[in-house]
């Protein structure tokens, strides 16, 4: 006797076979090799289920033993009876084909509306900094500016470390759902479940947002764009690297201390870059390297060591650098969040909240306590796209 499962989990075809010779049920992923039951999985016992026929026609119903020595396969005949029970012959043959299976009929929703969001680059454009409270007191020390050269016998002239303190407090809020009692019993799909993936992206979305409007505030320097083209030499007339390498100077080269490490712009300002002659090559004879067209974080092509951010959400024709990973130029301050709910006795309707504290703020940008930044926004790096 051979009978095919299709394990749900492991998505592997299960043969089950019945020896001859003990009248016991084995489970194997294929064939039995020259009759033998060496590596197969004993699960179910015949014996015990002759007897038990014989005990319940004698009235002996408490004698009965299990006829099972598996338990998962146990599991998979109950839900198999039950299956039937519920929705009869068509339903269990739904939810048992290998082509048909419930995972794949129950979850259908989730692959074409809802659940899934893009991806929010833009975070990335900040150091990400846990805090504990709603308050956040940063002090920051001035670096002092240099060595003084002296003479024989002379001392250096004492200098005095200046603190200076930021005060910043959390922004809060919060998504509020209602699944109604109705709506989980039209659907076959987990309504709960979907509701919490969407409300779960949708704060990497505000975040995100948060991040790039702060990197709109940090001080500019004027570019060129990246996109002109001098048809006679079949050259880029401008060099973009020029123009990153000026933030970079401005940053590395005073007195902040900061190290450009990030640098952020929309997939059409990323497409002027990645097809300047200065970037590319002029005669190119492979596909062209470092045209993305998805939202994340990447190398950047032609600098080493700096990541290229690319989102939506930035400003056309703007190129922002910041620093990351040494004095960062813009934080994000992760507050505590909180998920809740209750029940509503009335309708039947369940309710979810999600609360989450976070701020993204300037920390070392051009203040009047800090003439130094260490971020910059590039301008005019190339010419928006009209989509009118």
């Amino acid at each position: 006797m051979n009978v095919e499962y299709q394990d749900k989990n492991t998505r592997e075809k299960m043969q089950y076979w019945r020896n001859p010779e003990n009248n016991i049920v084995y489970e194997t992923y294929g064939t039995p090799n020259h009759n033998t039951f060496s590596e197969s999985q004993p699960i179910m016992d015949l014996n015990t289920k002759i007897n038990n026929v014989r005990l319940a026609k004698e009235g002996k119903f408490d004698e009965r033993k299990s006829v099972y020595l598996d338990s998962h396969f146990e599991g998979i005949v109950d839900q198999y009876i039950y299956d039937i029970r519920q929705g009869g012959a068509q339903k269990q043959a739904a939810l048992h084909s290998s082509t048909n299976a419930s995972v794949e009929i129950i979850n259908v929703f989730g692959e074409v509306f809802g659940k899934l969001d893009r991806k929010y680059a833009g975070k990335n454009m900040a150091r990400e900094i846990p805090v504990p409270n709603l308050v956040i007191e940063i002090d920051s020390v001035k670096k002092y500016t240099g060595m003084t050269r002296i003479g024989e016998m002379q001392l250096p002239v004492q200098k005095e470390l200046p603190y200076s303190r930021q005060h910043f407090e959390a922004n809060k809020y919060g998504l509020q759902f209602e699944i109604s009692e109705e709506s989980q019993l039209k659907n076959v799909h987990n309504v709960l479940q979907d509701s919490m993936q969407v409300a779960g992206n949708k704060v990497e979305q505000k975040a995100s947002y948060d991040v790039i409007e702060q990197a709109k505030l940090l001080p500019s320097i004027t570019g060129s764009n990246w996109g002109s083209f001098d048809t006679n030499t079949d050259h880029s007339t401008t060099n973009p690297l020029d123009n990153l390498l000026a933030a970079v100077s401005k940053i590395e080269g005073a007195g902040a201390g900061g190290k450009a490490d990030r640098v952020g712009f929309t997939l059409f300002t990323n497409s002027k870059y990645v097809s300047n002659t200065n970037i590319r090559g002029v005669a190119n004879t492979g596909p062209a390297q470092g045209y993305e067209f998805e939202p994340g974080t990447s190398p950047l092509l032609g600098m080493d060591g700096i990541g290229r951010v690319l989102d939506n959400g930035f400003g056309q024709g703007i190129a922002y650098i910041t620093s990351v990973n040494v004095e960062p130029s813009i934080a994000y301050f992760q507050g505590p969040q909180r998920v809740g709910s209750k029940h509503n006795e009335i309708t039947g309707s369940d309710e979810y909240f999600v609360i989450d504290y976070h701020l993204a703020a300037l920390i070392a940008a051009n203040t009047t306590d800090s003439p130094y930044s260490t971020g910059y926004q590039i301008t005019s790096v190339s010419t928006p796209v009209d989509f009118s």
